[in-house]
């Protein structure tokens, strides 16, 4: 496997969804000597498992519990579970996933892993499962792209109408500064809705189609696929109900004006400053809560927007997460970055200025009066 520098013009036509899929899941039976032994190695620890859990096997719709991980990570631990399933996605992708995104890597017991996987997954011996989706390509991509890309990390359309109704009027009060073009990026977009959104309301102030850009980004490529084909094998009303969303888009010829791309937040920044950088569902929750990689992925988002232009963040977080990353301190890392912040009802938004970055050990109050409104 391989990092692989992936980028999409968005397509909904099969023939190129099919082929450009390929380039990430080899198609056909996986054959592999090695991990056939493994294989056959975790049936019989499966096997004397199943003789010894008192508790019965696990079934679709079990409620599990404290108890039934306890013994079930003792006889049957999740971390060998995890290294098997590791050589699959070696032999199943063509590049090194982001495995932080997948479901075997984030549960906390086997039986945790079977309830999230459940419409996948009719019975719990795990070695049966790594057989059925070595033979069927189709069952395996259904897999691979529900392991990861699962729903808990949130999507859909019509997320922040807080924000968006915010942006719509930002954008017209500004339109005139953007006659010669405006740039736009969907930083972290996930499956692309806040994307396409963004691109539809483009539209619907008025900007035509050939003055505007749109890109979106993301560090897991099956997402980033997702995100510019509408492809969803593992939800097949998902994917109708998408792609009737975004097909306006391609019958007005602005998805040629969009591209979706593989990059890291915090990593060094793509060329091309932006006039409207979304970040929304990343900054604060899971993945990015720690002061210094709030500080790097802010300080990164912040050199690719161009002074006069607009940086917004949004999230659906539990207030668990609001304790660990308060909105006053990613207020007060926007105004190190040289933003000057503006009042939202969702989320944080704020207007580069032309001034340099403040030197990261001065700390200086938000410059609101109050507490910004998250989400």
């Amino acid at each position: 496997m391989q990092k692989l520098e992936l980028k999409y013009k968005p397509v909904l036509a099969p023939q190129v969804v099919a082929e450009r899929l390929s380039n990430l899941l080899p198609p056909g039976p996986i054959v592999g000597s090695s991990l056939e032994r493994l294989i056959f190695r975790l049936e019989h620890e499966f096997s004397r498992y199943a003789a010894t859990y008192p508790h019965g096997l696990w079934a679709p719709g079990l409620a599990v519990t404290n108890e039934m991980r306890g013994m079930t990570e003792c006889h049957l631990p999740l971390a060998e579970i995890r290294q098997l399933f590791n050589r699959f996605f070696a032999h199943a992708l063509t590049f090194t996933p982001f495995l932080d995104a997948s479901i075997i890597h984030t549960s906390v017991s086997w039986l945790d892993a079977l309830q999230s996987l459940q419409s996948l997954v009719g019975q719990a011996n795990p070695a049966l499962l790594l057989r059925r989706l070595m033979a069927d390509e189709e069952e395996r991509r259904r897999f691979l792209f529900f392991n990861f890309l699962p729903r808990q990390y949130g999507g859909g359309f019509g997320r922040y109408t807080a924000q968006t109704a915010f942006l719509r009027s930002w954008l017209r009060e500004n339109k005139e500064r953007f006659n010669k073009g405006l740039h736009c990026l969907d930083a972290a977009c996930g499956c692309g809705e806040g994307t396409y959104e963004l691109a539809l309301l483009l539209l619907e102030c008025g900007f035509r189609v050939e003055s505007f850009e749109v890109h979106g980004s993301t560090l897991e490529p099956l997402e980033l696929f997702a995100a510019a084909h509408g492809y969803f094998p593992h939800e097949p009303l998902r994917q109708v109900s998408y792609r009737n969303n975004i097909q306006p888009l391609f019958q007005c010829g602005a998805a040629d004006r969009m591209l979706f791309r593989r990059e890291d937040i915090a990593g060094t920044p793509a060329a091309g400053g932006y006039d409207v950088v979304l970040c929304n569902g990343i900054l604060g929750g899971p993945f990015v809560h720690e002061r210094y990689a709030l500080e790097m992925s802010i300080a990164c988002l912040a050199k690719r927007v161009k002074p006069g232009g607009i940086l917004l963040a949004a999230d659906r977080f539990h207030d668990g997460w609001k304790k660990i990353a308060p909105a006053a301190l990613l207020e007060e890392i926007f105004a190190e970055n040289g933003f000057r912040l503006l009042r939202i009802k969702e989320g944080l938004a704020g207007v580069k200025t032309e001034r340099a970055p403040l030197p990261r050990r001065v700390r200086r109050q938000s410059p609101l009066s109050g507490p910004a409104h998250p989400a």
